[in-house]
């Protein structure tokens, strides 16, 4: 048992690797012959009479199998076969019974494709003097190793009309003959040499300059620069915005006139959104330093808080500092320019990228 499972994987192992040909063994008139080994599943319900008492077998692959088949094809899909099979079993007994039978029968076979095939038949299996007559279908898969000889392997399972029902995995060697074969390869006619067609006049459909064949950026818009490739060509260009707001003296209340400058300010930020804003508070130099610093802070935050409040700025872009009056834009000397140093400042700066014009 032992040593057929291993010719059984030597089998195998020879059908996966063997090189395929052009043969195919479905040829309308193909006839193979050829000897076949396996493995055969008993059903444990099958009872024999063995050393004078009725035994029964253990179930599962424990039978030895090995026989002859012979095949003919009629069409290039259906073809039948008759098979003959010696079988060698072991008993469920304490000791080293086994028991010996055959099976007899006829398939009708159908091809998938070439290589993957089923069938369906009729057999008599006996075991003992006891026989059973089963219908049994199976599939199978073939593998030429040459014109002539291929290997197949096969599954199938048995149903007997007394309710035994019965497995088997089996592999085989075929030699084919007959049948009209046809050669799978035909020389090619060596093709006419292609006439070349009239080169085409070159167009440039964008009016960029640069013709369609050799244009990466097709339908460039009109009025700018592009490369040798025809695509818009690039420059940096830096945006700077300023938002200067004044206050009255002692006071951080944002005049209704401003209102303006902030919302124009809001809108760049919303333009740029990687942008944040930093807004700087400042005094004139009126009043004790400790309070002009207060005051600072109040002018700037009031200012952050009209860009959150009045102008949906997100608050987390918005910083605010003051410096009191340690930073006039102008010397303090008189009237008209401590009014201008009561202020706040923030300048905002972005670089972009901006399509080069003619």
């Amino acid at each position: 048992m032992k040593r057929l499972s291993i010719v059984s994987a030597a089998v195998l192992s020879a059908l996966v690797i063997a090189p395929s040909m052009a043969k195919t063994g479905n040829e309308p008139g193909s006839i193979y012959v050829g000897p076949r080994i396996g493995l055969f599943g008993t059903d444990s319900d099958r009872r024999v009479i063995e050393d004078n008492r009725i035994q029964s077998f253990g179930g599962g692959f424990d039978s030895a199998m090995g026989g002859i088949e012979a095949g003919f094809q009629f069409t290039p899909e259906w073809g039948y076969r008759v098979y003959y099979d010696y079988l060698r079993g072991d008993l469920e007994t304490s000791g080293s019974s086994t028991s010996t039978g055959s099976a007899l029968g006829i398939d009708l076979l159908y091809n998938f494709t070439p290589k993957f095939y089923g069938s369906i038949g009729i057999n008599g299996t006996e075991f003992s003097d006891v026989s059973n007559r089963f219908l049994r279908v199976g599939a199978g898969y073939k593998e030429f190793l040459n014109e002539n000889w291929a290997l197949s392997i096969e599954g199938a399972i048995q149903q007997s009309d007394g309710d035994l029902t019965e497995f088997m995995f089996m592999t085989g060697l075929r030699y084919y003959f007959g049948g009209a074969t046809q050669p799978t390869y035909t020389k090619p006619e060596p093709a006419p040499a292609p006439v070349a067609p009239p080169k085409p006049e070159p167009v440039d459909s964008d009016g960029d300059g640069v013709m369609d064949d050799k244009d990466k950026c097709p339908n460039t818009q009109l009025g700018y620069k592009v490369d040798a490739d025809g695509c818009v060509m690039y420059a940096n260009e830096t945006v700077t915005r300023e938002l200067v707001v004044t206050f009255g003296l002692n006071s951080a209340e944002i005049s209704a006139g401003q209102k303006s400058d902030i919302r124009e300010t809001a809108e760049f930020l919303r333009e740029y959104p990687q942008l944040d804003i930093v807004i700087e508070g400042h005094t004139d130099d009126t009043g004790a330093a400790t309070y002009n610093q207060q005051l600072s802070d109040r002018r700037a935050k009031s200012v952050g808080d009209s860009l959150v409040n009045d102008f949906g700025i997100a608050e987390e872009r918005i910083s605010t500092v003051g410096y009191g009056e340690s930073r006039p834009k102008y010397p303090n000397n008189s009237s008209e320019n401590r009014a201008k140093n009561r202020r706040i400042e923030a300048v905002m700066s972005v670089t972009k990228r901006v399509p080069v014009e003619n």
